[in-house]
């Protein structure tokens, strides 16, 4: 079973990888709009990428768009750079789940996986790269496996556009 509960040696259950990158914006404005759904309505997660202080901007928009000032001093920022494997297990250490935005991930994807299972934190991405998926499979099942890590690639890279289709669709007619 995997573990899901955060503790002082791992505060997070979330940490958002890559959250002031294209995608990592809208992860940020999805999890602080939802944050209150989480294990008994407090998921305790942060952002992490290269630089705080566009970290802190991101956190300022997803505030203002969604009316929660609360969420520039509640939601921490982490740096972290895939170029440097000590911030990246820095990161992983703290979290339960790394979400993982930063792309491509043929490129900056396995530098994360090999933290997140050397560090012992879940990994999610949203990867459509076969390559990089492939070679995870291959590169980390094992190990992952011995130290009951998920690596969870393409996490709703094929749901995606039946989703949008749904809500399009549901948006498109009235009533219930």
């Amino acid at each position: 079973m995997a573990r899901v509960e955060t503790s002082s040696n791992r505060p997070y259950h979330l940490v958002i990888f890559g959250a002031s990158g294209f995608t990592g914006q809208f992860v940020v404005e999805e999890v602080a709009r939802t944050v209150s759904e989480g294990p008994n309505g407090n998921l305790k997660w942060a952002v992490a990428g290269r630089s705080k202080q566009k970290l802190e901007k991101v956190l300022e928009q997803a505030a203002g768009v969604l009316s929660k000032p609360e969420l520039r001093t509640e939601v921490d920022v982490i740096v972290a750079d895939v170029g440097e494997p000590d911030s990246l297990a820095a990161m992983c250490k703290q979290a339960v789940i790394v979400l993982n935005c930063v792309g491509p991930y043929r490129f900056f994807g396995e530098q994360v996986v090999r933290a997140c299972v050397e560090n012992g934190a879940h990994h999610i991405d949203i990867s459509g790269e076969p390559q990089f998926l492939e070679g995870t499979q291959l590169n980390y099942s094992s190990q992952a496996a011995e130290k009951a890590v998920f690596i969870i690639g393409s996490c709703g890279f094929d749901s995606i556009p039946a989703d949008m289709g749904v809500l399009y669709t549901r948006d498109q007619f009235r009533g219930e």
